[in-house]
Order: C-alpha cells, then sequence, then structure tokens
C-alpha cells in the first residue's frame, strides 16, 4: 500500500474549537500479516435534536488485493480504557483482501459483502446514515466511488441498531497486508466536521 489515507467525515456539530488528536500506530507489527491498528474517540454529538443530523464515512486509499483496510465503530465500556474491543464493537465496515467491501454487525456472527468496482490502486466507499430530529437513525446509503452500492441480505428498513451513530463514541482503524503503512491516526475534530487519517 504505497499511499494509504482513510478520511473519517462526520458532519456534526461539535465545538468551534478544533481538536486533534495524534495516535501512533504500532511501527514494528506484532503479527505475521503486518496488522497494525489505533484508536480514536469519537466527538460528542451534542445530544438527541441538537447534535449532527448526517453520519457520513469515506474511505478512499491506494491498495493492492493484498491488503485488508477497516475501521471498527462502537462504545469504550467494557472497560473504558481508550481501545475498541471486539465486545464493545457495532459494526465494522472496510475493504478485505479479496477485494469485497464488506461489514460486518455486532457480535461479529453477520456478514455483508460486494465486490468493489477497483481491483488494485484507489479506492473509495462512503456510508452516509440521516437522523431525525430526536436523533434516531431514519436511512442508510453505500457508494463506491460515486456509483450506488447495495449489500446483498442486508435489510435498511427498519434501520438496524447497529448503524445508530449516537451509540458510537469510538473507533479503531486498522490495516494489515504485506505493504501494510506505518506512521500515525490523526485526528481532527471540529465545528463542521471530523477527519481521521492513517498515514
Amino acid at each position: 500500500m504505497k499511499t494509504e489515507i482513510l478520511f473519517l467525515s462526520v458532519l456534526a456539530a461539535c465545538s468551534a474549537r478544533a481538536v486533534t488528536l495524534d495516535v501512533p500506530l504500532q511501527t514494528d507489527p506484532l503479527f505475521a500479516d503486518r496488522e497494525v491498528s489505533a484508536d480514536a474517540a469519537l466527538p460528542d454529538a451534542g445530544g438527541a435534536g441538537q447534535g449532527f443530523r448526517v453520519f457520513k464515512l469515506t474511505l478512499a486509499f491506494a491498495a493492492s488485493p493484498s491488503n485488508n483496510v477497516q475501521v471498527a465503530f462502537g462504545r469504550d465500556s467494557l472497560p473504558a480504557d481508550g481501545a475498541l474491543a471486539a465486545e464493545e464493537t457495532d459494526f465494522i465496515i472496510g475493504l478485505d483482501c479479496c477485494g469485497e467491501w464488506f461489514l460486518r454487525p455486532r457480535g461479529l456472527t453477520e456478514r455483508f459483502a460486494v465486490p468493489a468496482a477497483a481491483t488494485n490502486g484507489p479506492h473509495t466507499l462512503t456510508a452516509v446514515v440521516r437522523v431525525d430530529r430526536q436523533g434516531a437513525p431514519v436511512s442508510a446509503a453505500f457508494a463506491d466511488g460515486g456509483a450506488p452500492v447495495v449489500f446483498p441480505g442486508l435489510a435498511l428498513s427498519p434501520l438496524p441498531e447497529w448503524l445508530d451513530p449516537s451509540r458510537w463514541d469510538i473507533l479503531r482503524a486498522t490495516v494489515r497486508g504485506p505493504d501494510s503503512p506505518e506512521g500515525s491516526v490523526r485526528a481532527s475534530f471540529a465545528r463542521d466536521g471530523a477527519t481521521v487519517t492513517v498515514r
């Protein structure tokens, strides 16, 4: 993975002042697949009726078929240690080494997948979850490079509980593969959104 950039865009009503977090990635991967990961706290949505109305996630990176890039979302509670454990995870979204975009809901017993438009090089997946004035999620849509994507078997009406942004306060970005990056995760939270970059 020569140029890996992982963007998390959250359209949110946060504080007017920007906050930047730097979370180092493990520079010496501990596993044979060169997995590296980092956790980052999400901005406070501000409460029902006052928080964000649209949660937009964009994964954009250059990858080879050997790479796996994913972001997990959940609530840091078991224990609240600043790291997202599997049992705290609501869902995972990403690209696997088979060239498929995938979603894995809480419990990780289900998997929804669709082939990515690109097989090598630049990849982009966008997920948009809209919420009502009470903060309840009402719709979700996905796009691969701008073209709408449907995950077979995934029912979106009513929207599954695990796609509720109000449940999440932390994310974990994970990359693995022979060309996995070394560096850090930089998360910048501002009034008009948040960006997380994996370099």
